[in-house]
């Protein structure tokens, strides 16, 4: 009738594949990071640059660094799809216009400004002072009647503090404003 209990799964974690993609570098084959390596890097990029002067001439060292393949820089072929653009050109890229378009497109996106009314006055503080004006007088009342007593008079004061705080905490803690 009741369904046979399923067995507990236990949850193991893979044994983490490590696939070596280049083999480890040896110092001095050429292919290890190093700051002599980023040093040629730079003066073959400075080379390449349209009407720069090179300062070296690259070092046979640089041509050896892989052997049996070509340098390691090698410049690519590229095809750019658009002629640059002039200075007065209205297709030109303008930083000014792109950051008018954003001013314009976030103006646009900001939520409309809707003037909230006045909120309308507390009355609770009116409405605290008039029960506890209330609440003493009539204790007080009681306490005048009761004068003779002691206790009664004690009695009186105690319950005045302990319907003002009583009163404090139900309209300020409990209440919400009205």
């Amino acid at each position: 009738m009741d369904d046979p209990k399923p067995a507990p799964r236990r949850l193991v974690l893979k044994a983490k594949e490590v696939i070596p993609l280049d083999g480890p570098s040896r110092p001095g084959d050429g292919t290890a990071i190093s700051v002599d390596l980023m040093h040629r890097q730079n003066r073959l990029a400075e080379e390449r640059a349209p009407g720069a002067v090179p300062a070296d001439p690259p070092g046979p060292e640089l041509a050896a660094a892989i052997p049996g393949e070509a340098p390691i820089f090698k410049q690519k072929d590229v095809t750019p799809l658009d002629p640059p653009s002039s200075a007065g050109d209205e297709g030109a890229i303008s930083v000014s216009g792109i950051l008018r378009q954003n001013r314009i497109a976030a103006a646009s996106a900001e939520p409309e400004l809707i003037a909230m009314p006045v909120p309308r006055k507390s009355r609770r503080h009116r409405e605290f002072v008039l029960i506890i004006a209330a609440a003493v007088a009539s204790v007080g009342g009681l306490m005048l009647v009761f004068r003779h007593d002691r206790e009664m008079v004690a009695l009186g004061l105690f319950g005045i503090v302990f319907l003002t705080l009583i009163l404090a905490w139900i309209m300020y803690g409990v209440m919400d404003r009205y």
